[in-house]
């Protein structure tokens, strides 16, 4: 599905663009992922894992634009790519059809603005407009910004995977499972 552009003011009173990507941001979409993967090592990534290539990028960005089931929103700060969130079926099987599942990153550099609010907001209208009942994700245990941006939204730990990502240096993150009901 495509996200129509719309104008977002951040807590700093800069203006932020909300829209679904093209094909025309896949080189800034690997820019900001090595960018996000550097920054912070919550990701499942390291930047030099992402070795994908620009016709690569073009070709995800079209199937989640094609895809009725998927939505990508990428946040821009002018021609900046700050933000991206993705969701999507976490499988195509009859059985899981219900549930959906999403990742979020944001620049470090925007951090505090309630682009984390915002864009999740209108991921979780976008499930229910769907129709999926589910809306789970993973998240790092000590990762406490998010957590309680999901917690406050109404994300509810139901498990936690321990020792889940394994750093570099050898240290071990658990990861929270955090599920939001979303029909009665």
């Amino acid at each position: 599905m495509i996200y129509p552009k719309e104008s977002f003011t951040g807590k700093n009173g800069v203006e932020y663009i909300l829209r679904s990507p093209e094909a025309l941001d896949a080189e800034k979409m690997i820019e900001y992922l090595k960018a996000t993967a550097d920054e912070t090592e919550y990701g499942l990534s390291y930047p030099e894992e992402m070795d994908f290539t620009v016709q690569d990028e073009e070709a995800f960005i079209s199937n989640y634009s094609d895809d009725k089931g998927s939505l990508m929103i990428s946040v821009f700060r002018g021609d900046k790519l700050v933000g991206n969130a993705s969701l999507s079926c976490v499988m195509d099987k009859k059985k899981v059809l219900h549930r959906a599942s999403f990742g979020m990153a944001i620049l470090k550099s925007d951090w505090g603005q309630g682009l984390g609010g915002k864009i999740l907001s209108e991921l979780i209208s976008y499930a229910k407009m769907a129709g999926y009942e589910y809306l789970e994700l993973e998240v790092a245990s000590s990762n406490y910004k998010a957590v309680s941006l999901y917690k406050k939204m109404g994300f509810a730990v139901y498990g936690e995977r321990s020792r889940s990502l394994k750093l570099k240096s050898g240290e071990y993150y658990d990861e929270l499972l955090m599920t939001l009901k979303l029909n009665s």
